[in-house]
């Protein structure tokens, strides 16, 4: 997670979930900012960045699923997981096509919270690296492994996987999933 402490904003119409959310996430290392409707959380990530953000869907005003939109649309540096009583596949689906990383339904248990967290910012930094460093984290796990292993088609479909994930070109993704270890990249 880097050197500095990962900021989320935390949107719910029930200050009692705010505030518990707020408390464990901080003592968990989080900088957190609570708001009670989808106005307040609007206005919170036009002042400021935040890598992740928790939304209930039911708020008072406009509805979560807005506020979705509107962070897709918006502000995409900022992950979206989804925490609420709706416990609805088809709106869980609508979520999800609206880039939230993960929906969680209440009543909720906070270590589950906070590996959602995680993995959205582990996510997030692994989109953020450079075709290059992507190509260098592949080849070092590959090394690790036996190369006639299943492992190794493992790491390499996960890497193909990612790299589709990140747009990075067709032909660049065959070139690395059929360079053989130690070989050098095919031109």
């Amino acid at each position: 997670m880097g050197d500095k402490k990962p900021r989320v904003l935390i949107v719910d119409d029930e200050q009692v979930v705010c505030d518990l959310l707020h408390d464990e996430l901080s003592d968990r290392g989080y900088l957190c900012v609570t708001a009670l409707n989808g106005d307040e959380a609007l206005k919170n990530l036009a002042k400021q960045d935040f890598d992740v953000v928790l939304l209930d869907i039911r708020l008072p005003g406009m509805s979560g699923m807005e506020v979705l939109r509107e962070i897709w649309l918006n502000h995409s540096n900022a992950a979206t997981i989804m925490i609420t009583a709706v416990n609805d596949v088809d709106t869980a689906v609508e979520a999800m096509k609206l880039g939230a990383s993960d929906y969680i339904v209440k009543p909720f248990e906070l270590d589950r919270v906070d590996t959602s967290i995680r993995t959205a910012l582990e996510t997030k930094q692994a989109a953020e690296k450079s075709p290059a460093e992507m190509e260098a984290i592949a080849r070092g796990v590959e090394a690790t492994l036996d190369p006639f292993s299943a492992y190794s088609k493992v790491v390499t479909q996960r890497t193909v996987e990612v790299a589709r994930h990140l747009g990075i070109n067709e032909e660049e993704i065959r070139r690395w999933a059929t360079t053989k270890l130690g070989e050098p990249p095919k031109a």
